[in-house]
């Protein structure tokens, strides 16, 4: 459910909205913020191909994924940059917010 989403990003520390000038319908926001780990996750591959029935085009398929270990690691905090890109927006749209759990930030678009 949307609406019981919390926050995960600590702050933001900067957006920006990206236009394709070969695609004016297609646009991208990118936002920077601070996330605090509450979880040590391990970068894993795993097997997305059922061995005992082999694809016909000979492709082994593997997700890379990030598993949560457990462990309980509060005290770490990283930069983490994301891009969401949108098509098509709605035209009353007039600007991006971004929320985060300590701060927000705007961008009108042009």
């Amino acid at each position: 459910n949307i609406d019981s989403v919390e926050p995960g990003a600590k702050n933001i520390k900067g957006m920006q909205i990206i236009k394709e000038e070969d695609h004016p319908q297609m646009m991208a926001v990118k936002a920077t913020g601070v996330a605090e780990l509450k979880h040590i996750l391990a970068p894993v591959l795993v097997s997305a191909t059922d061995p005992d029935h082999p694809s016909t085009d000979g492709i082994y398929e593997m997700d890379f994924v990030l598993g949560d270990t457990g462990d309980q690691f509060t005290e770490v905090e990283m930069e983490v940059d994301v891009v969401f890109r949108f098509k098509n927006l709605p035209k009353w749209v007039k600007g991006i917010k971004v929320n985060a759990r300590d701060n927000s930030d705007i961008e009108l678009i042009f």
